[in-house]
């Protein structure tokens, strides 16, 4: 199939899922990853839950098993904002970006990760998980 004609479903840095043919100048990213942290049923806490979802789709360098959101973004500004709106019952979602990865975090404590287009290797596995 020409790629010039292929469809894909994306997602851009503001939100707006679309289906577009052809070349898009704005990055786009596909969906790698998605988990919802339920903090009541695990000790973890949200960031160190954030953290553990993009080393494992980011996959560092050297079994690198660390990563520092400082260098990305407040860890204590995303919690503070995701558990205040949750609390309030209010809808609210924080982008960031991790070495090219678009993260997405919901007052649902849902994290999602996009992969900007374009930049997957062929594993074999399924580019799109079920979410």
């Amino acid at each position: 199939m020409n790629s010039d004609t292929m469809r894909t479903k994306t997602t851009g840095w503001f939100g707006s899922t679309t289906e577009h043919s052809g070349p898009n100048p704005l990055p786009q990213y596909a969906l790698v990853a998605s988990e919802t942290i339920d903090l009541e049923s695990s000790s973890s806490e949200l960031i160190t839950s954030v953290v553990d979802v993009l080393i494992d789709v980011i996959k560092p360098a050297n079994c690198q098993t660390t990563l520092s959101l400082y260098e990305y973004v407040n860890p204590d500004a995303l919690e503070d904002i995701i558990e205040a709106s949750a609390s309030k019952k209010s809808d609210v979602e924080v982008r960031f970006t991790v070495k090219d990865y678009l993260v997405t975090v919901r007052s649902d404590y849902t994290v999602l990760i996009y992969e900007p287009l374009g930049t997957r290797h062929d594993t074999g596995e399924n580019p799109y998980p079920a979410s």
